[in-house]
């Protein structure tokens, strides 16, 4: 019985779901005359109206039986005037009326209906006498004609807007049209009534779309974005919802896709602003239910990408155009200018309107480099971060003094190209074979640098134009050659030339004033070279350095080296040579140079400074009046680089260029207890300030890290050696000078770790007396195999021999081709001298496990302990815990050795170390 129930409870909910239902609303036409009059006409006495339903609106799940209709009125409306009607049923191919005239005539549908009908609480429901089989392939006509005399003051059933043309009606008071030979002219309309199909099952409601993209909450989306998803089953569409609040619609309302999975916005949206948005599917008339709403930022508005000129262009107009392409959605764009990168000095941030380029008003000075950036805007809204681009303008030619000493590589109006020779001109090759380097591989900058080892190589460096009408200069720069990337002498190759040529006729013909060949190969030292100019008046000069390496392969592979390229009025007198700095102290040290052939009238003067921005001519030397070739510098800081540059004073009126000498940095003061370095703060790969590195061996020195050693826990810097591939370490890291005393216990604490057990390192820990690697005779600790790949942490207690100032060593010793050793948190630091009754122990005393610990360290018995003290190792007090328990939570405490004290309620200590790891 329980099963025969429920079929028919199953059957019974199929039944009342077999209904579909067009439209919706409650719109009625009142007693307006312009209204189209379905399903009848309840304004007029007489009406015949068709409605054709397009199949895909009634999204019937199969062809099936219409057993009824309804249509829908206010509840206390009355038909009493309208309620004669004959109904009749038919399937048509049309989608729409064609004319005024276009009736389905009667005998293509089934009169399913002829009765009066009332109004049942706002329902109008019309039982066909018989079935009405609906195919589920044609549309659905529905024609009613109304006969009843009189009418009930207006048009009351709902209706809704769906289509232009699915309706054809007509109306009259005084003319009752007949159906089967219908002769009248009707109104065409886009008005349907609302009505349910009874006896057709629906299509099911389709799922709600699944959004592929932008992903949930996204930033950064474009003023016009595309939302991407996935096709839902049995879907025959999508609808859009997009606001600038949560359910909002004022950007798109419920729009119609179509039968599609992605969809790009038409029209832009605002920048760097939330939008919601709510994606739907629909099924014919059946929406998806209930969809999540979802949210996007739009990004700020793009930066402009300029096309031209080129990035660091060279030889400009005085006027040059900057160009861009648009930034979608920017109605406008600003333009910043000046001498210095982000500077503003020619241009601060002007308006150019919504132009794609500008052109320069205002002349701009020849030979200087310009770095300007173009910002795109909208509203209140400008971009952000956008790139600071350069371009120098055309050089004119230079008038004398002038300097390159390359720290600013090639030079301003200085250029480079390959291929070509003296004999021909200019080649018009892009491969820069004049680079910068070290001066004769002696760091990485500050000259310039040709490398020739094969055939086929051939490059120019060429000077800026020279403007020597006024006579009386001379060229001088220093030059040297070595090995490949070494500071070793080198021969040349047989037909190998390096050679200084001149033009006067600005590039197009050149003489060759200069060639250093196989026969006369420069020194591995800075050699000069000078030369007279009296012969060269013209205003367009302009001087190159040509380096080729032959048709012949040989088998020399050198540097060649050029810096300090100088044009000068010939000086009276000729500058000192090869200045250098010795006797280096906390606060002084000693120049000396080499006297010229012909010592200067007037002596010597010295400018030094902690910048590196070389003099003029015109700045006011530090040192003047010095006769002898040597001067002591005197109170200066301590821990500080100087750059020192020496000239001759030739007479009253008149000197010789500076010449630089190389930096020195001043020692460092000593320290004391306690000293803790962990290489935090310190530029890399440079050693912090005060450390210094001795390499005893052929491998590579110490630097400091804050990559290499993240995946082996040391996250931030550290002291890393490197491996060399060919030679092992031997290398020595030294801290800065610490004060010991002989007469007390010290404890230096430090973490080491490697890579693993497949490269195995080796370290040593030793101090001595001075930072050399002679003086580290007293050994802490040795580790031939350095195989853990995390930080290992060591606290080990020693005792100087003797009071004085001692230098920590830190030495990779390990064999080539390895890969990373570390060393950080280096901590030396007074040992805590403890009481004898602190320190007297019996087995009866309380003790702490684990230790190491992590978290939570444990007493043993916590019944008579007062008080818990923990101090770090440098003396200061970093917790107190009154009346402790078992546990003591110590997690916040940094990794490191502490002292645990334990004070007792008899009054009595106990001091224990402890390491958190």
């Amino acid at each position: 019985m329980k099963k025969l129930l429920l079929t028919y409870l199953l059957f019974l909910g199929t039944l009342l779901s077999a209904q579909i239902t067009l439209g919706s609303g409650t719109t009625s036409g009142g007693a307006s005359t312009s209204v189209a009059t379905v399903p009848w006409s309840t304004y007029y006495e007489y009406s015949y109206a068709q409605q054709i339903l397009l199949k895909t609106d009634i999204n019937a799940a199969g062809a099936g039986n219409i057993t009824g209709l309804r249509f829908f009125l206010g509840a206390s409306a009355s038909l009493s005037n309208s309620n004669d009607i004959v109904v009749y049923l038919g399937q048509t191919t049309k989608s729409s009326f064609s004319s005024t005239t276009d009736w389905v005539p009667t005998s293509a549908m089934t009169q399913v209906y002829s009765g009066t009908v009332t109004n049942n609480a706002g329902v109008v429901e019309i039982t066909l006498a018989a079935p009405f089989a609906y195919d589920n392939v044609n549309n659905l006509v529905i024609a009613i004609d109304e006969n009843k005399a009189g009418d009930d003051g207006g048009e009351l059933f709902y209706t809704y807007t769906n289509g232009t043309n699915k309706t054809l009606y007509y109306r009259s008071d005084f003319t009752n049209p007949n159906p089967a030979s219908i002769t009248q002219t009707g109104t065409r309309s886009a008005t349907q009534s609302v009505v349910t199909l009874l006896g057709l099952a629906p299509n099911p409601v389709p799922a709600c779309p699944t959004v592929i993209a932008p992903t949930a909450a996204a930033t950064g989306v474009s003023v016009l974005p595309t939302i991407t998803w996935n096709a839902v089953s049995g879907a025959t569409g999508y609808r859009l919802s997009v606001g600038t609040t949560s359910g909002g619609t004022d950007v798109l309302n419920n729009v119609d896709l179509g039968n599609v999975t992605t969809y790009t916005l038409a029209s832009s949206l605002q920048f760097n602003t939330q939008y919601y948005y709510t994606l739907s599917s629909y099924n014919g008339a059946i929406p998806s239910v209930a969809c999540s709403e979802r949210s996007f930022t739009t990004s700020n508005i793009t930066c402009p990408a300029v096309t031209a000129p080129a990035a660091a262009a060279v030889g400009l107009s005085v006027t040059p155009t900057i160009t861009w392409t648009a930034s979608p959605g920017a109605t406008g764009y600003k333009i910043s200018v000046g001498t210095t990168s982000g500077g503003t000095d020619v241009l601060n941030n002007v308006d150019l309107g919504n132009v794609t380029s500008y052109t320069f008003a205002t002349a701009l000075n020849t030979s200087t480099t310009y770095y300007y950036t173009v910002n795109a805007y909208s509203g209140s809204l400008t971009s952000s971060s956008c790139t600071v681009r350069n371009f120098t303008t055309v050089c004119a030619a230079y008038t004398p003094a002038y300097t390159n000493n390359f720290s600013s590589f090639p030079g301003i109006c200085w250029s480079r190209v390959s291929g070509g020779s003296p004999a021909t001109g200019l080649g018009t090759g892009t491969t820069n074979y004049w680079v910068e380097d070290g001066f004769l591989n002696s760091g990485s900058t500050g000259a310039a640098r040709i490398n020739l080892y094969s055939t086929g190589r051939s490059g120019w460096l060429i000077s800026p134009a020279f403007n020597l009408s006024a006579g009386g200069y001379r060229l001088k720069f220093n030059y040297g050659l070595t090995g490949y990337d070494v500071t070793t002498s080198s021969a040349m190759g047989s037909d190998d030339v390096v050679q200084l040529v001149v033009s006067t006729d600005g590039g197009t013909t050149w003489t060759v004033l200069q060639t250093w060949n196989a026969a006369n190969a420069p020194t591995n030292t800075s050699n000069t070279y000078t030369l007279n100019l009296t012969s060269y008046t013209g205003n367009n000069v302009i001087f190159a350095m040509y380096g080729s390496d032959g048709t012949v392969d040989d088998t020399q592979d050198y540097d060649f080296f050029i810096d300090n390229f100088v044009v000068e009025t010939i000086p009276s007198c000729e500058s000192p040579t090869a200045p250098s700095v010795s006797s280096i102290t906390l606060n002084g040290a000693n120049v000396s140079w080499t006297a010229p052939a012909t010592a200067p009238a007037n002596g010597y003067e010295i400018y030094y400074s902690t910048s590196n921005t070389a003099p003029a001519s015109s700045t006011t030397p530090t040192i003047t009046g010095i006769t002898g070739t040597s001067q002591s510098l005197g109170s200066l800081s301590s821990a500080t680089t100087y750059y020192v540059w020496v000239r001759s004073k030739c007479s009253g009126s008149d000197q010789s260029i500076w010449v630089a000498s190389s930096s020195f940095t001043t020692a460092c003061t000593d320290t004391s207890v306690p000293y803790t370095l962990d290489f935090e703060g310190t530029a890399n790969p440079a050693l912090p300030s005060c450390t210094s590195n001795e390499n005893v061996g052929t491998g590579n020195n110490w630097i400091t890290s804050s990559t290499n050693g993240a995946s082996y826990g040391f996250t931030t810097n550290a002291l890393n050696y490197v491996y060399n591939s060919s030679n092992a370490a031997n290398t020595w890291f030294y801290t800065r000078g610490i004060n010991l005393d002989a007469t007390k216990v010290y404890t230096i604490t430090y973490k080491y770790g490697g890579t693993g057990t497949f490269f195995a390192e080796k370290l040593k820990v030793a101090y001595g007396t001075s930072p050399s690697s002679t003086s580290m005779t007293n050994a802490i600790a040795d580790y031939p195999n350095v195989t853990n790949a995390t930080p290992n942490s060591v606290s080990i207690d020693f005792t100087p021999p003797s009071s004085g100032i001692y230098y920590f060593g830190f030495n990779a010793y390990s064999a080539a081709n390895k890969f990373y050793l570390f060393v950080d948190d280096i901590s030396i630091v007074e040992k805590v001298n403890l009481a004898t009754s602190d320190i007297s122990l019996s087995k009866n005393e309380i003790k702490i496990y684990p230790n190491p610990f992590s978290e939570i360290l444990n007493i043993s018995d916590a019944s008579n302990v007062k008080n818990v003290l923990v101090t770090d190792f440098s003396g200061r007090l970093v917790k107190t815990i009154a009346n402790p328990g078992k546990e003591l939570h110590l997690g916040e405490l940094k990794q490191g050795m502490y002292l645990v004290t334990l004070e007792m309620k008899d009054g009595s200590k106990q001091t224990i170390k402890a390491i958190k790891k």
